[in-house]
């Protein structure tokens, strides 16, 4: 029979996860994290063979190139990776669990992102009358795109390697401080799952990626662009429910911001050039 002393000792380790909890805990992460690493990896590799550049040009020139899925798709996963919400996805798995985390969140930023949808698209539909002279909706989306490109791109180049993304997460852990003093981590699944998706809405609201996706709407197809930017969210939602932690060392937002500010500037110019050729 185990002392009072050894089972309280036990008890600790179990709920910072020392042993064999932490033990499975790390093996299902790092599984999941080489398994999207080795489809990155095989992307990459795709991309450059000549199958892969023919294919990759097909796609660009399909349908789900025209419709907007893969500039909303890219755009939004890539303005995700090391956001605020990406570290609060992060944190509220570790405090309420992964599957909890995970629907809440994709759940409020689906809602988000058919919200901004609507938003571009109503900014598109102006009276035929200035529609057949002058594109409003467009010169609007292009604008939007130029804007936050140049932001996010000047941001990366000033920031320091590790301070945004630390700033980031910080700001992360302050909100899920406030969500658990009013007792998250206490509630029933539904009332968590109510709770991580409101915390996710109201942390969201305003953001790049909330914007961007206004501009996209307006710009181009709106269900491409829902549809695009639902599935950004999801696998970038993904990626922190499962490892956020792990993969924060080694994701700079340096590197992501200039990355978006220069698809940002990209899409704008293509959107442009479409609406002359």
């Amino acid at each position: 029979m185990m002392s009072p002393h050894y089972q309280a000792k036990l008890q600790d380790k179990e709920e910072v996860g020392y042993g064999p909890f932490e033990a499975g805990r790390n093996n299902s992460t790092w599984f999941w994290l080489v398994a999207l690493a080795a489809v990155a990896v095989a992307m990459i590799y795709g991309i450059m063979t000549p199958y892969g550049q023919s294919l990759w040009e097909t796609l660009i020139n399909g349908p789900l190139g025209k419709s907007g899925f893969l500039a909303a798709f890219s755009l939004i996963f890539l303005s995700e990776i090391g956001d605020k919400t990406f570290f609060i996805a992060a944190l509220l798995a570790m405090k309420v669990g992964k599957w909890i985390s995970f629907f809440g969140s994709v759940t409020s930023l689906a809602i988000m992102t058919v919200i901004s949808v609507g938003i571009g698209a109503i900014f598109s539909r102006v009276p035929d009358a200035l529609k057949s002279s002058v594109p409003v909706g467009e010169i609007a989306g292009i604008a939007l795109l130029l804007f936050f490109g140049v932001r996010t791109l000047r941001d990366g180049l000033r920031s320091e390697e590790t301070g945004s993304a630390d700033e980031e997460m910080a700001d992360a852990e302050d909100a899920v401080k406030k969500a658990e003093s009013s007792g998250l981590k206490r509630s029933s699944p539904i009332q968590s799952f109510i709770e991580v998706a409101t915390l996710i809405f109201i942390a969201e609201w305003g953001d790049r990626s909330m914007l961007a996706t206004i501009a996209l709407g307006a710009a181009q197809n709106p269900v491409g662009v829902a549809t695009g930017a639902v599935a950004g969210h999801a696998i970038a939602t993904g990626i922190a429910v499962l490892g956020g932690a792990i993969a924060s060392k080694y994701i700079s937002e340096r590197k992501i911001s200039i990355i978006s500010g220069v698809l940002f500037i990209l899409f704008a110019i293509t959107t442009a050039i479409s609406m002359f050729y």
